[in-house]
């Protein structure tokens, strides 16, 4: 409860407000559209799976660009109203343009195989990704637009994305300049870092002060118990409701997830 507590404190410092889109209300119209997608782009076996998005063509003229926009890592159904209530789709409508939201593989219901089992989580790398937003800028067929959708790079893409999104649209830009003309990418860390802790340290500075005393306190805890031999961290998951995880470090993950969401928005 104080990390949950915490988390709503530091969203409210930072002048954050929790969505009232109601998405089950997307008209039928926008989609949910599926495409035909290779499991693997680099085998010969062309096995497909199919690969969710969503569709705004209703401003659409003949010359008109597309914007594209990966949701990333999560499912795409949160994110399937930015294709009429977002900076992306006023800019699709003042460009007489189309704006879609496609899924990222593995997330929600764009899944190449059956189960995460390693034969199908192999396919789940930024190359693959890469090659999806690629393969759908070619050859999709879009069902709720009369015309034709003259090919890139007569019909200009706009890639668009945040985070890890955003790397895909600057590694897209970078990669295949003849398909997509240009990318927005917003706080896309192209530059990685192992182990980059100073992600957290505009929070540790500005934050409120007892939420980031009590939030290390809590971490200092939870670290002292998971590398004591005394054995103490049955009931220490228990009291997270998670004692269920056998393995250490899924629990550790999944507590540092409630600091992640909470100092996240403020970064952002």
């Amino acid at each position: 409860m104080l990390i949950i507590n915490c988390s709503k404190i530091l969203s409210k410092q930072a002048g954050i407000s929790k969505q009232s889109v109601d998405k089950d209300k997307l008209p039928e119209r926008y989609g949910p559209f599926y495409f035909d997608q290779p499991i693997d782009h680099f085998s010969s076996n062309q096995t497909t799976f199919k690969h969710r998005y969503w569709a705004n063509t209703d401003a659409y003229k003949p010359g008109g660009p597309v914007v594209l926009y990966n949701a990333g890592e999560t499912p795409a159904d949160g994110r399937s109203y930015y294709v009429v209530n977002s900076t992306m789709a006023e800019l699709a409508r003042k460009l007489n343009g189309i704006i879609i939201v496609m899924e990222h593989r593995f997330y929600g219901k764009s899944m190449p195989g059956p189960t995460f089992s390693a034969e199908y989580l192999n396919t789940l790398n930024t190359k693959q990704a890469l090659e999806d937003m690629a393969s759908f800028i070619t050859d999709l067929k879009l069902p709720n637009l009369d015309v034709e959708l003259p090919p890139a790079p007569e019909t200009k893409y706009i890639v668009y994305g945040g985070s890890y999104s955003g790397n895909l649209a600057s590694w897209m830009r970078q990669k295949y300049p003849d398909l997509v003309f240009a990318a927005v990418p917003s706080s896309a860390p192209v530059q990685m870092s192992y182990n980059y802790y100073q992600y957290y340290d505009p929070i540790r500075k500005y934050g409120p002060k007892q939420c980031i005393h009590a939030l290390r306190s809590v971490i200092l805890y939870v670290d002292h118990v998971l590398f004591s031999p005394i054995g103490q961290k049955a009931a220490l998951k228990k009291r997270f409701g998670a004692e269920d995880l056998e393995h250490d470090d899924d629990f550790a993950e999944c507590e540092s997830t409630c600091v992640w969401l909470s100092t996240g928005r403020i970064n952002y």
